[in-house]
């Protein structure tokens, strides 16, 4: 190692408070860009160069460097997107916030000929702008440049399959695994561009079903978890669990209702009609119920889950299903309590009252 690499893993040994609080700030930011997103990433990794990297690197590349401030990566944070097309959508906050080293930045999306294939990721050579931070007593935090890599997790994939092969080492790899590796990096760059495409086709999918259910046409839409939340959000249960309500003049605690699609589903309904005119069929009948069950009571709560189960339940006894299925039904919906057993009966014995068994 010559006098000037001792030198500059010296500026590195003596630069570390300052590394950490760069770091701190930036990972702060990105965090933030994260959050502001309102999407899932599959990861934000940071790091300060290890000594014995930077070493190491000095060894292979150091008559490009005359300090440690012309080393742009000592620092670097790595953001990996789901979707290739979030990339561009996090590159943007990058360069507002940030002020950016164009010269020493790449795309390394773009320098490939459209029959090449290979490693894709956006580096950025930053700093941090005084108007997001600045100490007086420390003005080399504004000056210590480090690197933010953006990439989607196939692209990561790619990264890490051609750094753990070797392929971008000094080691020369066999014409035949050089051309195996091309063609895998192919396969996965348009694997990642279809998943954009269907992501935003079962988008496109949940648009158009939430307009349909918005316009009242049920018929020939699948019973989907997207079409039955849609039934919700256009009302779905809404006037039963006021009607039931207003027995002893109760309020309404909201909780999931997604539960109640799997107790449909294995009453064969199939279309949103299907539970739509269940609705309307079993609706008043489960009104009478709950009067039989709740006027002689001083709830003064009660969950909106209430108009989908007691309709479940009238038509679980109308069918002659028993309580039985109503303790199946119970444990599903409040989860298997000691007393589900017993209120299956007491409910199958008002629907006796009712006459609703047959």
């Amino acid at each position: 190692m010559n006098l000037n690499h001792s030198l500059i893993l010296e500026e590195y040994d003596s630069n570390q408070e300052i590394y950490k609080k760069i770091q701190e700030i930036v990972l702060n930011r990105i965090n933030d860009f994260v959050a502001l997103a309102k999407t899932k990433i599959n990861s934000v990794d940071y790091r300060i160069k290890a000594r014995d990297s930077l070493a190491l690197k000095l060894e292979r590349k150091g008559d490009k460097y005359q300090s440690i401030n012309d080393i742009t990566d000592v620092i670097g944070f790595r953001i990996v997107t789901f979707y290739e097309d979030e990339v561009d959508k996090f590159a943007a906050r990058i360069e507002k916030a940030f002020d950016i080293d164009w010269e020493n930045t790449i795309d390394k999306r773009k320098i490939y000929n459209i029959d090449q294939f290979g490693y894709m990721s956006l580096h950025y050579i930053c700093k941090i702008p005084k108007s997001m931070y600045y100490d007086e007593s420390n003005p080399m935090i504004n000056d210590i440049r480090f690197e933010i890599q953006l990439r989607s997790v196939l692209q990561h994939a790619i990264a890490v399959l051609y750094h753990d092969t070797g392929y971008k080492s000094d080691i020369e790899i066999p014409k035949e695994y050089q051309r195996t590796l091309i063609r895998l990096a192919g396969i996965l760059e348009f694997v990642d561009s279809e998943f954009v495409k269907v992501r935003s086709s079962i988008e496109d999918y949940k648009k158009r079903i939430k307009q349909v259910v918005n316009n009242g046409k049920f018929e020939d839409i699948e019973l989907t978890l997207d079409s039955y939340l849609a039934y919700l959000e256009n009302g779905g249960f809404k006037s039963l669990n006021e009607r039931i309500a207003s027995i002893s003049n109760m309020d309404i605690e909201k909780v999931s209702l997604n539960v109640f699609l799997q107790v449909f589903k294995a009453f064969e309904f199939h279309t949103l009609k299907d539970l739509d005119d269940f609705v309307k069929k079993y609706s008043d009948l489960a009104y009478e119920f709950c009067v039989r069950q709740f006027s002689s009571t001083d709830l003064d709560i009660i969950t909106n889950a209430i108009g989908p189960l007691t309709l479940c339940i009238v038509f679980s006894l109308s069918k002659g299903l028993g309580d039985g299925v109503l303790k199946k039904i119970l444990d599903l919906v409040y989860g298997e309590r000691k007393n589900n057993e017993r209120m299956a009966v007491k409910l199958a014995n008002i629907g006796k009252s009712m006459g609703i068994c047959k």
